[in-house]
This record gives structure tokens, sequence and C-alpha cells, in this order.
């Protein structure tokens, strides 16, 4: 079975990693990885994956320009359009997978329609899905945009895969008008993230680490050098931190970030970590943002998180407040260091630092691999009903 996968990140890292891990999970299928924000060239895929890369195009933090303007954006937006119609010929799929769209990434319908007419025109027409996250963002103008997603979901897509435990998560939350949806919607579990190797974790380690992050780091300094305030006011030797700079961070913002860690032996500061994983379960305490990666990255491995989430929607902060009750978890509402100090020292304390990492959560986080169960079971339908 050939599956092509189209993923566009226009802010963060998120949208890729997660649709990377469903990528992953369809083995043993080949699968046509199709990218269209900036390249993360430097991740080792699977045999199974073969990546193409789109000229690439990101926006700005309101997400409402492009990153290009005028007779260069006109330039890059048809490029990408042939290579995407170009890329489908030739790989002529069984099943196409995208993420987001029609519910995002409107201003790529220059390249989505026109693909999305395509898979019509073949005499065996591919599956084609949408892959979702739990939340969608708010928008102004609620009934115009449902009004939008329901004339394209239900005319060129046959499956809604919505990438959250519907115990917990449920998307008529942040879509009011989910019974006019006329294709079949299936919850596959949350997607989380998976060890790329066996990690021994030691339970036993005087030294205690905090680890801070911000996903790409377009957005997030401000909590990163409130973190670093709050360390300089923990008069503790044994208390190290390893702050991992995001690929999009702002070349001044890093060096404001690098003069401040200067001043801190105890602080380290390291470039983006792609198994984050790996990262955490070395940690004792985690300070982030509350994006679905890092939010199922702290479930997955049972570290105490303190949280920031973004606050120009409310996608963030209803994650954390939803699977707080799964996870350890503290939110915060300011990057404020005092805020930080507290919530540091409280999560260090002896009756913190004695807890048992969690082994497994109450939740489902099989959504990459009920991903390819649904995929593989909706073809095998397919082809059963031609037969």
């Amino acid at each position: 079975m050939k599956i092509l996968f189209y993923c566009q990140h226009v802010l963060g890292i998120g949208h890729f990693f997660r649709s990377f891990e469903i990528a992953k999970a369809l083995a043993p299928h080949n699968v046509l990885f199709v990218e269209g924000g900036h390249p993360f060239r430097d991740i080792t895929s699977p045999p199974h994956i073969k990546r193409i890369f789109l000229p690439p195009l990101m926006m700005d933090e309101e997400f409402e320009k492009f990153n290009l303007e005028g007779e260069e954006l006109a330039r890059v937006q048809n490029e990408r359009k042939e290579k995407l119609l170009r890329a489908y010929i030739e790989f002529s799929p069984d099943a196409v997978i995208i993420e987001l769209f029609p519910f995002g990434r409107k201003k790529f319908s220059f390249e989505l329609i026109p693909f999305l007419q395509q898979t019509k025109l073949n005499s065996k027409k591919p599956l084609v899905a949408c892959s979702l996250r739990d939340i969608l963002v708010e928008k102004k103008n609620r009934d115009s945009y449902e009004s939008w997603v329901l004339r394209y979901i239900n005319d060129f897509f046959d499956l809604l895969l919505i990438h959250a435990d519907e115990r917990i998560m449920r998307l008529d939350e942040s879509f009011s008008r989910i019974d006019k949806i006329s294709v079949p919607i299936f919850y596959t579990g949350f997607v989380a993230r998976q060890p790329t190797r066996p990690i021994t974790v030691n339970n036993h380690k005087k030294a205690r680490k905090i680890v801070v992050s911000t996903g790409g780091g377009k957005v997030g300094s401000e909590l990163i050098e409130a973190a670093i305030i709050a360390l300089g006011e923990i008069k503790d030797s044994s208390i190290t931190m390893d702050v991992y700079l995001g690929p999009f961070l702002d070349t001044q913002k890093k060096q404001k970030l690098e003069a401040m860690a200067g001043h801190d032996s105890r602080i380290q500061l390291k470039p983006f970590a792609v198994d984050f994983l790996e990262v955490l379960l070395q940690a004792d305490v985690s300070i982030s943002m509350a994006g679905y990666n890092t939010v199922m990255d702290l479930l997955n491995t049972g570290i105490y998180g303190i949280l920031y989430p973004f606050r120009q929607n409310r996608e963030q902060r209803l994650r954390a407040e939803r699977l707080s009750q799964f996870g350890n978890f503290a939110i915060i509402e300011e990057p404020d260091p005092k805020l930080l100090r507290q919530e540091i020292e409280k999560a260090l304390s002896q009756e913190q630092s004695e807890k048992v990492k969690q082994e497994s959560q109450p939740i489902n986080l099989r959504g990459a691999e009920r991903t390819r169960e649904i995929i593989e079971a909706e073809l095998n339908r397919r082809n059963t009903s031609i037969n």
C-alpha cells in the first residue's frame, strides 16, 4: 500500500512531529511524506518513508502573513502547487492523508484545492483522510469558518481522523456543527512519540535537573528568560538547568539568552533535541509551553511539568487543564520569575522528587498505531466491496 502524507507547519514544529510519528507508524506501507514548512533535514527517516520538500513557506505569529510577498510569493506558490501535483501523479497513492486542512491551513488552498481536485479525477480514487489534532483554534467568524470547512470536508474527503481520546476531548467542543460532517469520524487516541532506543532512568541521582524548552522557539523566549532568573534566585549547586533552544528562535533573543545564561554555570544552552523523550527521562522537572507534543511527552514519561500555555488562543490552556488530571502538571498564568521559583521549589521538594514516574496512563496514547489500523481497514473494506 502507498500513502501520501501532506504536512505543512507554519510557526512551530508540533504539526510536523505529530505527523511524522504517524508516518513512522504506517510501516510497512510505503509513505511519501510531503513537507511544506521549514525543512527538518537532519531527522532520520525509517526505510518505508521517502520525504520530499516543497519550497518552504512560513507565517508570522498572528498567522496572517507569509514570510514572502509579491512576485516572490507568487513564484513559490506556483512552484509548490506544481511539485505537489507532480508528486501525487508519479507516486499514485492508494491513500492520501492531509494534516489539518480544511480545518486549518486555508491560506494554502492555492495548492491543496487543485491537489484534492486531482484526486477525484483518477479512475481509482485514493482514500482521502484528514488528520486532525485534539483542539481547533477558535475563529472570529465561527459560522463562516464552519461553513467553509463543511464544504470541503464533505466534498473531497472520505474520513476524518481526530487524534484525541474522545472520553477526554471531543471535536464538538471546538467545532459546533460536527453533525453536518457527512464522512465517517474516527477518534484515534492521542499521538505520543516513542523513544528511538531503550532508555534507562536513573532514579537515584543526587543532582537534580530542570529542562526548559519552547518547541520551535518562535514564541516563548520570555519563559526561558524567567526560568533563568528563577534559577538564579535558588542557591543550590545541585540543581542544573538545560535550556533547549528551538530552530526558529530569533537571533537577537538567542544572544540575550546566551548573555543571561553566561552568569550561571549551572545553566547550559543546548540545540533543539529531536529525541526529546530521552531528554525528559533524564530530568526531574520540565518547564515548557503546552503544545500537543510536549504534553504527550510529559504524559508518556510521567515527568513533572510546569506549563505556560500560549496565550494567543485557548488551545494550549484547554489541553493543559483537561489533561492535568492524568499527568503531573502545574499551570502558570505568566512567565514570572518569582512564580517560577516557587513552582520549581515545590516540584523539587522531597514529596515531589520521590514521586514514581508513571509507566502507563489511563488514556489512549496509541493514536499513531490506531491511524494505521483505520487506514488499512478502510482500504480493505473498499477493495472488498469492489471485488
